[in-house]
C-alpha cells in the first residue's frame, strides 16, 4: 500500500507546499468572485425591478461589449468553462492547455461575468469558478514542475473540483464531478491525489468563510420511499426537457457562431434584446443566476410558468450567445421552477421534496452527470437523507435526456474546443 501511494501522489515537499498555497488562492479568488457577481445582479435587479424598460438600453449593448472582448482580447473565456477543462485534461499538447487555462483566463472569467451579471444575463457561476480553479492550479505548476501526465492532468481536476467545492459549499459534489466530467480519463489512481486535496478546499472553505448551506436546510423533509413511483413522470418530464435544452443549444452555438466581426456584433446585438424582452417582462426576475428565486420557491412561493419558460429560453439565448457564463444554477432554478408548478398535484409528497427532487432531475438531463446532479443539490439543501429516491431519478432523467440528446452538453462543447485550439 505505501508503495503504491508513493506512486500515486507527490514526493517533494515544495510540491505540498504549493498544492496549499493554490488552494488557499483559490478559496479567496473565488470567493471574491461570488461575492463580486452577487453584488453586480442585485445592482441589477434593483435597478430594473423600478424601471424595467431600461433592460432595453443596458443588455444588449452589455452582451456585444462582452462577445467582443471575449472574442477579439480574452480567448476561451466563453461559455460556463468546463468544456475548455474537459478539454485541457483530454488533451496532450501542452500548447492547448496553456491556452485554455491561465492566471489570465482566470482573471478575465472574473471581470467579463461581473460585466455580464451586471448587464442582466441569466448566468451561473458555479461553472466559472470550476474554470478559475482549473486555471489557478495549473498555472501554478510553473512552480509545482509536475513532469508526469497523470499528475498534470489530476492538478486540472483538482482545480475543478475546489472551484465547485467553493462555489456550493459541497465537497462530494466536488469529487464526483472530478469522476464523472473533468477527470473521467484519468486512471482512477489519481483520485486518491483529488479526494485528499477537494478535502483540503473544503477545509479552508469552512476556516474561510464558515459552513452555511447554499440554499435552504431542508433536512426536516423526508419522503416514504414506497412512494418514489410517484416520482417516475417528474424525471420522465424533465429528462425530456432537459435533452431538448442540450440538443438545442448544441445546435444554436453551431448555427450562430460567427468569423466576422459584423456577424458577432449583429449576432450579440439580436440575443441580447431577446434577453432584454425577458428582463422586461420578469422586472429582471429570469437575470443572474436564480438562487434567489430557488430560495423563495423553497419557501412556498410560486413564480408561475411564466418564469420557467423565459428562465429556460433566456438561458438558451445567453448560452447561444457564447457569453462567459454557467449552467448549473438556472438549470437548477428551472427545475425548481418545475417542481412548484407540479408540486400540489402531490398529495402524499410535501412541496419542497418535489422541488428538490425535479432540480435533480432537471440538472441531470442538461448536464448529464447524474451522480453530481444528485449529491449537489442534496448538499445545497441538506438533504443527503434523500440519496436514494435522488439517485434513481436522477438516472431515468440523465437515460431520457441520452435518447434526445447523444453527446452531453459538456463533452460535444469540449471537442470543439479541442479541434479550434489545433487550428
Amino acid at each position: 500500500m505505501k508503495r503504491y501511494l508513493s506512486h500515486q501522489l507527490p514526493s517533494r515537499l515544495k510540491t505540498y507546499t504549493s498544492l496549499i498555497l493554490s488552494s488557499i488562492i483559490t478559496v479567496i479568488a473565488i470567493d471574491f468572485f461570488l461575492a463580486s457577481s452577487d453584488y453586480a445582479q442585485h445592482t441589477f435587479k434593483h435597478l430594473i425591478a423600478s424601471k424595467p424598460y431600461l433592460s432595453f438600453a443596458i443588455t444588449p449593448i452589455v452582451f456585444v461589449l462582452i462577445v467582443y472582448i471575449a472574442k477579439y482580447f480574452c480567448h476561451y473565456v466563453q461559455g460556463s468553462g468546463i468544456p475548455q477543462l474537459i478539454a485541457a485534461n483530454d488533451s496532450r499538447n501542452k500548447s492547448i492547455r496553456e491556452k485554455l487555462l491561465s492566471f489570465r483566463v482566470a482573471i478575465g472569467k472574473i471581470v467579463l461575468i461581473f460585466m455580464g451579471m451586471l448587464g442582466g444575463a441569466p448566468i451561473g457561476i458555479e461553472g466559472p469558478s470550476i474554470h478559475i480553479g482549473g486555471s489557478i492550479f495549473f498555472g501554478f505548476n510553473q512552480f509545482i514542475k509536475f513532469k508526469r501526465k497523470l499528475l498534470i492532468h489530476s492538478l486540472i481536476a483538482i482545480g475543478g473540483s475546489a472551484g465547485l467545492i467553493v462555489a456550493f459549499n459541497a465537497p462530494i459534489a466536488g469529487f464526483l464531478f472530478s469522476f464523472e466530467e473533468t477527470g473521467r480519463q484519468l486512471k482512477k489512481q489519481a483520485l486518491v491525489l483529488i479526494a485528499i486535496m477537494s478535502g483540503l478546499v473544503y477545509l479552508l472553505a469552512v476556516i474561510y468563510r464558515g459552513n452555511d448551506v447554499y440554499l435552504s436546510d431542508m433536512s426536516a423533509y423526508f419522503i416514504d420511499l414506497t412512494l418514489i413511483w410517484q416520482l417516475l413522470p417528474l424525471a420522465i418530464f424533465s429528462g425530456i426537457l432537459g435533452g431538448l435544452f442540450s440538443k438545442t443549444i448544441l445546435y444554436l452555438i453551431k448555427k450562430f457562431i460567427a468569423h466576422t466581426k459584423t456577424k458577432v456584433v449583429v449576432v450579440a446585438l439580436m440575443l441580447g434584446l431577446i434577453i432584454a424582452l425577458f428582463n422586461y417582462l420578469s422586472k429582471g426576475q429570469i437575470a443572474g443566476s436564480g438562487r434567489e428565486e430557488v430560495l423563495l420557491m423553497l419557501a412556498g412561493h410560486q413564480l408561475g410558468s411564466d418564469f420557467v419558460v423565459m428562465k429556460y429560453l433566456s438561458t438558451l439565448s445567453s448560452l447561444a450567445s457564447t457569453i462567459p457564463g454557467g449552467l448549473f444554477m438556472p438549470s437548477i432554478s428551472i427545475g425548481a421552477g418545475i417542481g412548484s408548478e407540479v408540486g400540489h398535484y402531490y398529495s402524499q409528497i410535501s412541496p419542497q421534496i418535489i422541488i428538490i427532487m425535479a432540480m435533480v432531475t432537471y440538472l441531470s438531463a442538461v448536464i448529464r452527470a447524474p451522480l453530481t446532479s444528485a449529491f449537489v443539490i442534496l448538499e445545497m439543501t441538506n438533504t443527503l437523507n434523500l440519496l436514494i429516491p435522488a439517485l434513481i431519478i436522477a438516472f431515468i432523467a440523465n437515460w431520457m435526456s441520452k435518447q434526445i440528446s447523444t453527446p452531453p452538453i459538456y463533452e460535444a462543447l469540449a471537442e470543439s474546443y479541442l479541434k479550434l485550439t489545433q487550428k
